[in-house]
């Protein structure tokens, strides 16, 4: 099963979770990886290579971010592997219900193609729909 990390500045991604477990549950597939804004960036990127270890089950593992070009980003893309670690960034709540849903045996990348159009498709403006 994919494995899915969310990693963002602050204290948003355990938010987000905590979120997202209130609208469907508990879900084993999807932690948070929260980097503190006075965090020293080595100390960092260890601690997300080993939150990456714990949650890892094999079939990879998506690191879902903020804002490309931002510090949890940039320490994300440490790890990068297309075949194991992918990353996608501008990491949104519907974006999350889908991760916990994503089914058994999904490669990464159609995992992280799958989170990134939920994403996408969740965007409205409501004046265009009124």
């Amino acid at each position: 099963m994919v494995s899915t990390l969310v990693v963002t500045h602050g204290e948003v991604a355990k938010h987000l979770i905590e979120a997202a477990e209130k609208i469907i549950g508990k879900s084993d597939a999807v932690g948070f990886f929260c980097v503190d804004w006075d965090q020293d960036l080595e100390a960092a990127k260890l601690h997300l290579k080993q939150r990456i270890e714990q949650v890892d089950r094999g079939e990879g593992v998506l690191l879902l971010t903020d804002i490309f070009g931002g510090t949890p980003t940039n320490i994300a893309l440490t790890y990068h592997n297309p075949h194991h670690v992918e990353v996608v960034t501008g990491v949104n709540l519907p974006m999350i219900v889908k991760a916990m849903t994503l089914p058994q045996g999904i490669t990464i990348a159609d995992a992280g193609r799958q989170l990134r159009n939920q994403a996408q498709k969740s965007i409205y403006i409501a004046s265009e729909l009124l």
